[in-house]
C-alpha cells in the first residue's frame, strides 16, 4: 500500500514521527505551561515556543532548497522530513538533562533566565545537525537518520567536553549567569552548523560519510578550544559575580556562530 508514491516504511516513519514530533511537543508545551498558570509568574515558555518554530522553519527551508529533488518537489515528503525532524528534537531533548540542563526544570519551573538561551541554542544546534543530514540526494530516510545521528552524537560529545573542562553547567544552573547561557548557546549553534555541514552532500557510502565528517572535525575542535578559553576568562569571580551579558555573552556567541558560518561558506563550499 502506498500514498502518492510513499512506501510502507515511509508511511510508518511518518506516523511515528507525528506521534513523537509535533504531538509530543504539544503535550510537552501544555504540561510546561501549568506552573505559569498556577502562580501567575511570567515564564520563558513563549521563547521556547518561538525557538521550536524557528527550528521547524530552519529544517523546512533546508529541505525546500537543498534536499533531494524528490523531497523538494513533494509536499508529502517535505511533511515527512519536517515531522521526523521534530521527533528527532523531542527524542534528543531529554538527554540535555544529563548534560546539566533541563528545559522543564531550569527554564520553566525555576525561571532561570541563564538557562533559556542555552536550551534554545541546544535545540537550534541539534536542528542544524538534522538539517545537514537532509542535504543532497540519498536512497532513503535511513540515510538522513544515520547522518543526523553522527552529527548529533558529536555535538553531544562537544557539549560534554565543554561542561567537564569549564563547569559551565554550574555557572548556568547554580550561579544563574545569563552570559554563560549565551556562550553555551553560541558554541552549540556554531558546532551544529559545522557538524550539519560535515554530513551534508550526496550519499555514496558510509565510508565517505565518515570521511567527510572527519574533515570537519578540526574546525569543530577549534571552535571548542576558543569557547573554552572565553569561558575561563568570563566565568564568575569574587569581584565579578556576573559577567556583562552583551560583551561577555551575546557578543562571543554571535562571533562563534559567525565564524562557523564563514568557514562553511568560504572554506567548505556547497555540498556535493
Amino acid at each position: 500500500m502506498t500514498i502518492a508514491g510513499m512506501s510502507d516504511d515511509e508511511l510508518i516513519v511518518t506516523a511515528i514521527s507525528i506521534a513523537f514530533g509535533p504531538v509530543a511537543w504539544l503535550i510537552w508545551l501544555i504540561r510546561a505551561s501549568r506552573p505559569r498558570r498556577l502562580d501567575g509568574r511570567v515564564s520563558d515558555l513563549p521563547w521556547l515556543t518561538l525557538t521550536l518554530a524557528l527550528c521547524t522553519a530552519l529544517i523546512f527551508n533546508v529541505l525546500r532548497t537543498s534536499a533531494s529533488f524528490d523531497v523538494r518537489d513533494s509536499e508529502l515528503y517535505l511533511f515527512m522530513y519536517v515531522v521526523l525532524g521534530l521527533a528527532w528534537l523531542r527524542l534528543i531533548e531529554p538527554f540535555f538533562a544529563y548534560l546539566g540542563l533541563s528545559g522543564r526544570d531550569d527554564v520553566i519551573e525555576r525561571r532561570n533566565r541563564a538557562a533559556t538561551p542555552a536550551f534554545a541554542g541546544a535545540l537550534i544546534g541539534v536542528s542544524c545537525c538534522y538539517a545537514g543530514g537532509n542535504v543532497g540526494d540519498g536512497p532513503g530516510w535511513w540515510v538522513v537518520v544515520l547522518s543526523a545521528a553522527l552529527a548529533t552524537a558529536t555535538l553531544v560529545v562537544v557539549w560534554m567536553l565543554f561542561t567537564q573542562v569549564t563547569s559551565v553547567g554550574d555557572t548556568i544552573v547554580i550561579d544563574r549567569d545569563p552570559s554563560a547561557g549565551w556562550r553555551l548557546a553560541g558554541l552549540l549553534i556554531a558546532c551544529g552548523v559545522l557538524l550539519g555541514r560535515s554530513v551534508a552532500g550526496d550519499w555514496t557510502s558510509a565510508h565517505e560519510l565518515v570521511a567527510d565528517w572527519v574533515r570537519w572535525l578540526p574546525s569543530v575542535a577549534a571552535i571548542l578550544v576558543v569557547a573554552i578559553l572565553i569561558e575561563r576568562a568570563a566565568r564568575p569571580r569574587a569581584d565579578r559575580p556576573l559577567a556583562p551579558v552583551f560583551t561577555m555573552g551575546v557578543l562571543p556567541a554571535v562571533l562563534e556562530v559567525g565564524v562557523a558560518a564563514a568557514v562553511v561558506w568560504f572554506g567548505g563550499g556547497a555540498p556535493a
